[in-house]
């Protein structure tokens, strides 16, 4: 990407995230009619399908180095530790857990279609996707904190006796946002055509969906100014989903028809948001590479003004995306594309 595509896209994501009035409220006053400190402003790394082949582990250290140079506050990592012809091998999965877990910074990580759905296929190695899903979770969610070499704490779905083997549907509060991690793979979010009861994404959507509720519930009740919600796939808001009724068999058989894997996510992102008083940003991997807009419409077709998306770039680790946090702003969220460091 040149100079002039590189100030664009900053250009773009300062107008369509401080489109509205971006000034703090006023702080209260503390004791004596002293004013009091202001919160602290909190900057995020974005980041997704990165590494792609051991060839590219080393620059992916470096980045993760820089972050914490640059004295950010977090990483977040969207999903995608691996090349989709990439074995899923454990040797794979464990040196690129490692990587992870070597970041200075705390590091939230959410997995992508590449580092389990896909498993399945013949040039991943022809595993069962499930299984290297709990693979996933052996490695990566161990803990009940993010990876890094200076570990937050986090909530886990798991806590919940129902979802127990949900280890990487997570939460995170920055401040008065509060951040959550979901399973929701590209390639259809895992939704399979073969005949009988699709158990592994019937079982996550369900999952995902009362995550996703809790999570909104819990930043009304707490007054939180924002939801960040991290997710790997792209869903594909322009597909027409809001004219699509309910699913039904009829449409991955006798129709002949794709059943859309994210139509139940992005109807409940929809309500959700509507009804939340605070700004939700949505982060997952870009198919098309960088970009911010505004694709949710309510039911009377106006767009929702307080949800926003952020594709982030992929497979690279020349560019980053830098979001950040202004507490108790009306407009808490800020996200641009940044380079990285040269690498010798």
């Amino acid at each position: 990407m040149n100079a002039r595509r590189r100030h664009a896209g900053r250009i773009l994501a300062a107008a369509l995230l401080l489109c509205a009035a971006s000034t703090a409220w006023p702080a209260p006053a503390g004791r004596g009619g002293k004013a009091a400190p202001k919160p602290k402003v909190m900057r995020v790394a974005l980041i997704a399908d990165l590494p792609q082949w051991p060839a590219a582990e080393a620059n992916a250290a470096a980045l993760l180095d820089s972050f914490a140079e640059r004295k950010l506050d977090l990483v977040i990592h969207a999903g995608g530790i691996k090349g989709d012809t990439e074995s899923c091998s454990d040797t794979i999965l464990a040196s690129r857990q490692q990587l992870l877990a070597q970041s200075p910074l705390p590091l939230l990580y959410v997995p992508g279609e590449t580092d389990w759905a896909e498993c399945r296929l013949p040039v991943n190695g022809k595993f069962d996707s499930v299984e290297r899903l709990n693979r996933l979770r052996e490695l990566f969610f161990s803990e009940d904190a993010t990876l890094g070499q200076r570990p937050r704490p986090v909530v886990r779905q798991s806590d919940q006796a129902l979802f127990r083997t949900f280890r990487e549907n997570v939460r995170l509060t920055l401040g008065d946002i509060l951040i959550v991690g979901l399973n929701v793979p590209g390639d259809n979010n895992h939704y399979r055509n073969e005949g009988g009861r699709n158990s592994e994404f019937e079982d996550r959507r369900e999952a995902n969906r009362q995550w996703l509720a809790r999570a909104f519930s819990l930043a009304r009740q707490r007054g939180m100014n924002g939801i960040v919600v991290v997710a790997h796939a792209d869903p594909h808001f322009a597909n027409g989903w809001e004219k699509k009724g309910r699913p039904t068999l009829l449409d991955g058989f006798m129709r002949h028809r794709t059943r859309d894997g994210y139509l139940e996510f992005k109807r409940q992102l929809r309500d959700l948001s509507a009804r939340f008083p605070g700004q939700v940003l949505l982060v997952h991997a870009g198919e098309s590479g960088f970009g911010i807009d505004k694709p949710l419409r309510d039911s009377a077709g106006k767009v929702l003004q307080n949800f926003t998306r952020v594709s982030l770039p992929i497979n690279t680790a020349a560019q980053w995306t830098e979001l950040v946090i202004t507490p108790n702003a009306a407009a808490p969220f800020s996200a641009s594309l940044r380079d990285a460091p040269a690498t010798p």
